[in-house]
């Protein structure tokens, strides 16, 4: 391990609303945990929250493991690997050892910093949600870095019709290149009628929804009898009115999920089961990351206004010096 080096580039976020850059110390690694030198970091919807204290900002990477904690194997070094930690812009990350997933080859660093925790979030989404084939589903803000994300492994588990929504036309084709049936421009089109009509007055059988505020009400009637809504983002707003007699005669099931760092098995679980479906994919081009652009450290503020605009297709990347 480096330690030598004393200190690290990072970027911090906090009260000033601005990532900048900054030194501190290369972290050691704890019992469990292995010692990532990051070579890309992604940005996501929750960096955009810059409120409360100073802090190393930033929650998925990839890179190389340099240590690993005394519990550990240590042919666990020269690994690479992606995954997802608090303080993960930085140029080393200490991670619990189970959240990361070991990269195959031809898997370049910027593509799989893309991946982790809309992968974990996505796959675990569904799973609340018990889909599969013969089922359909509606997804909500599927044109952001991790609605692109939930297409995909939806169309993964068989799932059909795979129904999309977005506000901005320009995405549609993505999202339809990516596996959706169905892409709904909520500023022209009305969402219940639409699912209605696709899914032959059914409705859909679960909806992931990123949206939340408003959009978890008006996704009931759009809800097939005995259906789910999963809460999965909150990207207008945490806060929703539900009319439950709405719930109640459709029978929906209303359920948020959210994965934290605790207990490190949650999000452990999540990765393992993933590494085995999902990995094999992308090998076969089943699968694929889907990022926006990829920018350097020193441009980290601009990324994030694109992040912040809307208009980013994809996950944005930072290239770690």
């Amino acid at each position: 391990m480096p330690m030598s080096l004393g200190t690290m580039d990072v970027l911090l976020t906090g009260d000033d609303r601005t990532l900048r850059p900054a030194l501190r110390p290369i972290p050691a690694p704890g019992a469990d945990q292995l010692l990532v030198r990051t070579r890309a970091v992604a940005l996501n919807n929750a960096d955009l929250d810059r409120s409360g204290a100073e802090r190393i900002a930033g929650y998925e990477f990839a890179g190389e493991v340099i240590d690993a904690g005394a519990d550990l194997d240590p042919s666990l070094i020269g690994t690479r690997v992606a995954g997802t930690a608090p303080a993960a812009f930085a140029q080393y990350v200490s991670v619990h050892h189970r959240h990361v997933i070991t990269l195959p080859d031809a898997l370049s660093f910027e593509d799989a910093a893309s991946l982790p925790t809309a992968l974990l979030t996505e796959s675990g989404a569904l799973s609340v949600a018990g889909i599969g084939p013969g089922d359909s589903v509606l997804i909500t803000a599927a044109s952001s870095g991790i609605g692109l994300i939930g297409v995909q492994l939806a169309r993964l588990r068989g799932v059909t019709p795979v129904i999309a929504t977005t506000r901005s036309a320009h995405k549609r084709e993505l999202l339809e290149q990516l596996g959706a049936d169905i892409v709904i421009n909520t500023l022209e089109q009305d969402v219940v009628s639409t699912v209605l009509a696709v899914t032959n007055g059914r409705g859909a059988t679960a909806v992931l929804d990123h949206v939340g505020a408003d959009m978890i009400a008006a996704t009931i009637p759009a809800t097939s009898n005995g259906g789910k809504v999963i809460s999965v983002g909150r990207l207008s707003g945490s806060m929703a009115t539900v009319d439950l007699f709405a719930l109640a005669r459709h029978r929906v099931t209303l359920h948020a999920v959210s994965y934290g760092f605790t207990p490190p098995e949650v999000i452990g679980d999540l990765l393992g089961d993933l590494a085995s479906q999902v990995l094999p994919a992308l090998a076969t081009g089943r699968f694929t990351a889907v990022v926006d652009s990829v920018v350097p450290l020193a441009s980290a503020a601009a990324a994030l206004e694109r992040l912040g605009s809307g208009q980013a297709m994809g996950k944005i990347v930072l290239r770690m010096v």
